[in-house]
């Protein structure tokens, strides 16, 4: 049996990122991470070790903005794709980081067949 324990808790940016990179990477419809080169206006998906390098973080008066950058699957809705992406990051985000006021921005890079 656990017990609670008194105090505050406080997650790096960087943990952030990788938690939403994963949650993102379990969605349907999701090829990958991306990341892109605006010099050169080159995308590249990223590998699974590297999801970090597509999310963004930042906070502001006390809310989290988590910008994803991801290449779908070509022939999904899109839609879909976000709404679900979106509730999947702000669920594993409210659970394991204890984050409650959370903004999601979806910027899809790309799409791909698998």
């Amino acid at each position: 049996m656990t017990n609670a324990v008194t105090g505050t808790l406080k997650v790096s940016n960087d943990c952030i990122a990788d938690l939403a990179g994963y949650a993102a990477s379990e969605c349907y419809g999701v090829v990958g991470m991306a990341m892109s080169d605006t010099e050169n206006g080159v995308t590249r998906l990223l590998p699974i070790n590297r999801l970090r390098n597509g999310i963004g973080v930042s906070n502001e008066n006390g809310l989290t903005t988590v910008d994803i950058h991801v290449v779908l699957e070509h022939g999904v809705n899109m839609a879909s794709v976000t709404d679900n992406l979106v509730s999947s990051v702000k669920f594993i985000l409210r659970q394991v980081a204890e984050l409650e006021n959370v903004e999601v921005l979806v910027h899809i890079e790309g799409l791909r067949t698998r």
